[in-house]
């Protein structure tokens, strides 16, 4: 069953056309990676798809409802956001708030939780990224690993239908990107719907059930993991493929 149905969106910044008519369909367990080279228009789809950016046509299916997306309306963008998290490349915490805090706020005062139900979501959510010991950690006193993992636990602790992550580990080295792509990898294991913009072609390969490769504006190849990894069709994506290939996890 599908969960998301976007189909046409388009985009433009200025006289540039960012994106030129992006179809894709996400299914409840999915994770889907969403691959290519920088300025392809994948982080901007992303942020589309939550209405971080208001695309310029397009339309979205969520949950059984659909919405013009250049038109959609303030209740229609927050009965979407409701069910959505959204992971980001920078971490964007509260460095006044501790770990527990920064978890707690979207709950208390986007959601109207009671702050005594907030802190327990909000401790589970930390438990299951491995942070129980950070919770009265403020973001200066954590490594970034540590500060994007707190990012997921915000996002998991809304319950979310599907969860969006925009190069979550791009900002980090190699040892604190392999504890980020642990906890991912044990939350598609668990059935979390994904939709992942990625640099990490092998970590990709590893999790997805479905990849997509992106480049100026336009979907170039999507399918199955296995095939769109092992036997790509185009030779672009091969090519792509086979220049990333050095920095496999």
């Amino acid at each position: 069953m599908a969960i998301l149905t976007a189909n046409g969106i388009k985009k433009s910044f200025g006289d540039t056309q960012v994106l030129r008519g992006i179809d894709l369909e996400v299914e409840k367990g999915e994770v889907i990676s969403i691959l290519g080279p920088s300025g392809g228009g994948k982080t901007t789809f992303l942020r589309c798809l939550n209405f971080l950016e208001q695309a310029d046509s397009g339309t979205l299916t969520f949950l059984d409802e659909t919405v013009e997306l250049a038109k959609a309306n303030k209740k229609q963008i927050r009965a979407i956001r409701m069910h959505t998290g959204f992971v980001f490349q920078n971490y964007n915490l509260f460095l006044n708030k501790t770990a527990l805090e920064n978890v707690t706020e979207g709950l208390i005062t986007a959601r109207k939780m009671k702050k005594e139900e907030a802190v327990k979501k909000a401790e589970a959510a930390l438990l299951k990224v491995g942070l129980s010991d950070k919770a009265d950690a403020y973001p200066n006193q954590l490594s970034g690993g540590q500060q994007q993992r707190v990012a997921i636990a915000r996002a998991l602790a809304t319950d979310p239908a599907i969860l969006y992550f925009d190069e979550p580990t791009s900002a980090l080295d190699p040892e604190l990107t392999k504890e980020v792509l642990a906890v991912m990898r044990d939350l598609a294991k668990e059935g979390m719907t994904m939709v992942v913009v990625t640099h990490e072609v092998g970590f990709a390969r590893q999790i997805s059930t479905k990849a997509v490769f992106m480049e100026n504006g336009v979907v170039v190849e999507a399918g199955a993991a296995p095939e769109f990894f092992d036997a790509p069709k185009t030779e672009r994506t091969k090519e792509f493929l086979r220049s990333m290939s050095s920095k496999d996890v």
